[in-house]
């Protein structure tokens, strides 16, 4: 068991995040229970560049720094540039999330005195506090990531009040998605669905764009909402299928870069996700929005926390789940689902939160006029 950590051994705190866009979100709260336990402290992060927008508006932070692996691995001279403006730092504890070597080396190049972390990939050397992953037998268990990130916390004497994570709009975000949505005339009280048909970490994620159509087609015609299209850099292919595929005509938000800040505004502004297991899931269940998710290759007990608004849809399959980039075969955990499946799922989920939502509505409305 590794100690406590005193306030005066943590006044300067380094916090190394993950690469993933759904990495960084489910490691949110590991922020919030830092913060929580040093209210005095100076507290960084940090992040590759491209994922900053997530974490520039979260204000239990005083810096986020940012770094560029292929840019600072281009030569010695940029790269003890860069460790050297970390160590100038002068960090008291680095926590590593990440179980990669590179994750380690960051903590230990930041020259922080205790470095907490977990042992995976030989790295143990590059650690002052090492803990062990979770293991069954002579394989590494799979949990959700939110517990994985927020044990080290508990590892290292840190309290642990809640695993739900959070993300903070920054104003201009929330301006440029309702400018966005004002130029293509989405109301203020308008029903808003998002569809999320694209996967960065490669095409298993990736549903049938032809199914994703039918289901745009059946969600306008059933709720009477808006539903628009997004996606991330190249993957605007899979928009213009669905497009081409449907009756309707969804919007169409890849037209144009959309900055993951003003991703994260739209999805605080809509009232149900459909989407792949992808980044923008977590971002929905930190603004607790209703949400379906499309799972094939990966393994569902590595997000299986903070589901209480969400579905996941997915279907048992003999090579599965392989967590491959690509199917080598026939991609049958998504073909197996169906229109019907994600329907069904989404329909549960706006017959119990819509309907809540406007009893709750109501109850104020009709609440005020008796007050």
């Amino acid at each position: 068991m590794m100690r406590s950590l005193a306030t005066s051994e943590a006044a300067r705190i380094l916090v190394i995040m993950p690469s993933w866009v759904g990495d960084v979100t489910m490691a949110t709260p590991v922020l919030r229970c830092v913060r929580k336990a040093f209210p005095e402290a100076w507290i960084g992060v940090l992040v590759r560049s491209w994922l900053r927008e997530i974490l520039d508006g979260c204000p239990h932070l005083d810096e986020v720094i940012t770094y560029d692996p292929k840019v600072r691995d281009a030569g010695l001279r940029g790269g003890w540039a860069f460790v050297r403006e970390l160590r100038s730092k002068r960090f008291d504890l680095a926590l590593a999330l990440p179980h990669s070597f590179r994750a380690g080396l960051l903590a230990r190049l930041s020259g922080a005195k205790r470095r907490v972390g977990y042992n995976r990939g030989d790295r143990g050397f590059l650690l002052t506090d090492s803990m062990r992953p979770p293991r069954d037998g002579d394989r590494w268990r799979p949990v959700p990531k939110s517990y994985y990130y927020l044990d080290l916390c508990k590892a290292a004497g840190i309290a642990i009040d809640s695993t739900r994570p959070e993300l903070f709009c920054r104003e201009e975000d929330t301006n440029a998605a309702r400018q966005l949505l004002d130029r293509h005339g989405v109301g203020a009280d308008e029903r808003l669905i998002l569809i999320n048909p694209g996967a960065k970490f490669g095409s298993s994620k990736c549903w049938l764009p032809q199914r994703f159509a039918e289901v745009a087609d059946l969600l306008v015609e059933r709720h009477a909402a808006r539903v628009a299209l997004v996606c991330g850099p190249g993957e605007e292919h899979l928009v213009q299928k669905i497009l081409d595929c449907g009756r309707t005509r969804p919007i169409n938000f890849s037209e144009t870069f959309l900055p993951l800040g003003t991703l994260m505004a739209l999805v605080e502004r809509c009232d149900l996700m459909v989407t792949n297991d992808t980044g923008p899931r977590h971002f929905a269940v930190a603004f607790d929005k209703p949400t379906v998710v499309i799972m094939g290759s990966t393994d569902p007990r590595h997000t299986a926390c903070n589901l209480e608004k969400t579905v996941v849809v997915r279907k048992d399959v003999p090579c599965g789940p392989c967590h491959k980039r690509a199917c080598p075969t026939d991609h049958l955990c998504m073909k197996e689902l169906t229109a019907t499946d994600v329907l069904e799922a989404a329909d549960k989920l706006i017959r119990t939160h819509w309907n809540e939502h406007t009893r709750q509505v109501e109850s104020c409305r009709h609440g005020g006029d008796h007050g």
